[in-house]
């Protein structure tokens, strides 16, 4: 059985495969690239503001940007760095308390329903919050072994909703 010429023609051709490699090497940098930085960078961003009136006189600020970051199929982590201020008759009674924490998770979802089981919580550096307040004010479902279920929303495909029930929705634009 004989071959054809052209099947001879590019096998004696360094030069075509020279090209074909260089191709395929340059996709495959690509797409290396991406998902290799696709994991580092925060997939959604948002702040939140959050008023604990506790009397007329005295009440709890906490403000901050939580950052949401894909690390897996399953797997992910949220970060908040903010402050946490008490206030009583309007004035600030003590300075501003700096919030740098993280918490690790897997997740599994279910239609639009994420359940989240959080693995790892941490303090980051320059934290200086009592865990009781981050409990409290930062991440009220989301200490190491809790199971939280989230509703995702997607809004003409371009803006993500969530929450939980207890917590206030939270809105990504992408």
């Amino acid at each position: 059985m004989r071959a054809s010429p052209s099947i001879f023609a590019s096998i004696k051709s360094p030069w075509l495969w020279l090209f074909v490699g260089g191709f395929v090497l340059a996709f495959s940098g690509v797409i290396g690239r991406w998902l290799a930085t696709s994991a580092q960078q925060s997939q959604c961003r948002f702040p939140l503001a959050f008023y604990d009136i506790k009397s007329e006189r005295e009440w709890v600020l906490t403000q901050g940007i939580y950052r949401s970051y894909h690390d897996g199929f399953s797997e992910g982590h949220l970060t908040y760095l903010g402050t946490l201020s008490r206030f009583m008759d309007g004035q600030l009674i003590a300075p501003a308390t700096p919030i740098h924490r993280a918490v690790w998770f897997n997740g599994e979802f279910n239609h639009n329903l994420l359940k989240i089981t959080v693995t790892q919580h941490s303090r980051g550096l320059g934290d200086k919050s009592r865990d009781e307040d981050v409990q409290k004010y930062v991440f009220p479902h989301w200490q190491a072994g809790d199971v939280s279920v989230i509703a995702l929303y997607l809004f003409n495909g371009r803006v993500l909703a969530s929450g939980t029930e207890s917590v206030a929705r939270n809105v990504c634009i992408r």
